[in-house]
């Protein structure tokens, strides 16, 4: 019997899953095998009015940033219910993140939602071979910021004290038993239609889910994701982690997939201005409740008056979870196929992009236009192609800023939304 391409990858992606995620008690895969897979649900659009149910699945590193302030915007958009967070290493080892995570709950009041864990490690990728890789190509990633790997980072199992705010660890909220794989699975399933999954990290929970169970990709309204690049970075960090868990999943045929860019992300920093002269830090700062007034009094507002200088960094997450709120802040997308490079080597993680008409491309021997300029990134791309399996997602391309600087303060110094 004739083995295609993607029969072998789905059989390679199960076995790397069932290796990765602990068994559940019993220990069994029974309710994912092939004979129990559904029919696709219709998609249902939401009711006016109705809350959008969402699956935060992040790397949420403290005890500031994008990542933390992704998930201040999802715990105070009224339209928003949050089923769930599930935690992959990335930006941090994923038990550190875990303290971080359970202790915002806890100051902000949310301890009804559940926190899951969930991949440790990536699929294939290491901090040694990343290490090796370095030594013998060099780099070519314009942000040296490798999360989980970095060198002064310490190990899976390590867990530092957490600074102020935050001050201790979390009492009354534990972490789930459940893996974030089996999470996603049954929350999913039990709401066909219904659950968009917000993906800031790495994809690698993402990419376990669907090798156990992919029935539950047609159920999904939408999969926002923050990674890619077209010039800014190429080698964007949540996609160079675990290239191969990115490339599972964008292969995948969901229904809707959105991808924020670090090329949009850099357009919007945390120290920028909201009016002339005033910045949004110190907007937050000022009118915000505790400990969102904390959080950027210590970690924004005083790094800037100790440094005027002082860079902030980008707003990729809070993009994520602006089109989930409210998808209208961005001003154009475009369909795009999207491919992560797996190939070992020095392109280890690359994003690659062809538009719909990929075939029908400028003449690289003559003035392109600056649109066509955005897209094509390398002409040894023009004659390749995307691979016969990458389907189209939703490359978000323009954002209008003053609205989306305006939603991010007004959610910052709303009160603080305690269920």
């Amino acid at each position: 019997m004739t083995t295609t391409r993607r029969d072998f990858i789905k059989t390679v992606g199960a076995a790397l899953a069932t290796a990765q995620i602990p068994p559940q008690s019993p220990p069994t895969l029974e309710p994912y095998a092939a004979a129990e897979f559904t029919a696709p649900h219709p998609l249902v659009p939401p009711q006016p009015g109705a809350k959008r149910k969402v699956i935060y699945d992040q790397d949420n590193s403290g005890p500031f940033g994008t990542d933390i302030l992704g998930t201040l915007m999802m715990l105070q958009a009224d339209n928003v219910d949050l089923l769930g967070v599930t935690l992959v290493t990335g930006d941090a080892w994923m038990k550190q993140e875990m303290a971080y995570t359970l202790r915002l709950l806890e100051l902000m009041g949310r301890t009804e939602i559940p926190v899951y864990p969930g991949a440790e490690f990536p699929m294939l990728n290491t901090k040694e071979e990343w290490q090796l890789r370095q030594q013998l190509y060099g780099g070519h990633r314009l942000d040296p910021w490798m999360g989980a790997f970095n060198r002064t980072n310490g190990g899976p199992d390590d867990i530092n004290p957490l600074p102020p705010p935050y001050d201790r660890f979390a009492e009354n909220i534990k972490p789930q038993e459940e893996h974030a794989a089996h999470f996603l699975i049954k929350t999913i399933r039990a709401n066909p239609g219904e659950v968009t999954i917000y993906a800031g990290g790495p994809l690698t929970n993402l990419a376990l889910a669907t090798a156990l169970a992919p029935d539950i990709v047609p159920l999904v309204p939408e999969v926002v994701m923050m990674g890619t690049g077209f010039h800014v970075f190429t080698n964007a960090f949540n996609m160079f982690f675990d290239p191969e868990s990115a490339r599972k999943v964008l292969w995948a045929p969901w229904p809707k997939f959105t991808i924020v860019t670090v090329d949009l992300a850099e357009e919007i920093h945390e120290g920028d201005e909201i009016t002339p002269g005033h910045k949004m830090i110190e907007e937050i700062a000022a009118r915000a409740e505790n400990p969102i007034s904390d959080l950027f009094q210590k970690y924004a507002v005083e790094p800037l008056q100790a440094d005027p200088n002082h860079k902030f960094f980008r707003m990729a997450d809070e993009m994520i979870a602006a089109q989930i709120i409210d998808p209208t802040v961005f001003a154009k997308t475009e369909p795009m196929y999207v491919d992560i490079c797996t190939t070992p080597g020095p392109r280890y993680g690359d994003s690659m992009f062809w538009p719909r008409n990929w075939q029908a491309v400028p003449d690289a021997g003559k003035n392109v236009s600056a649109a066509d300029r955005r897209v094509f990134v390398d002409p040894r791309q023009y004659y390749m192609g995307p691979p016969p399996s990458a389907g189209l997602v939703n490359v978000l391309q323009e954002i209008d800023h003053a609205r989306f600087k305006k939603l991010f303060v007004e959610l910052m110094t709303k009160p603080i939304r305690k269920s």
